[in-house]
């Protein structure tokens, strides 16, 4: 499975930190949820990428 890095004000990594405690859950589950939601929204499980024929 590919892996990324992501670079979050402290504030932002605070926040995320709490809201994973206060939900039970763990920080990698929650930024997939989030990607995935982005990636829906956004339609980008329909994209197709065209090669020449």
């Amino acid at each position: 499975m590919p892996r990324i890095t992501v670079e979050l004000s402290i504030e932002e990594h605070r926040a995320l930190k709490l809201l994973t405690i206060l939900e039970g859950k763990k920080l990698g589950s929650v930024l997939k949820e989030a990607i995935n939601s982005y990636l829906v929204q956004k339609g980008a499980h329909d994209l197709e990428v065209k090669g020449k024929e």
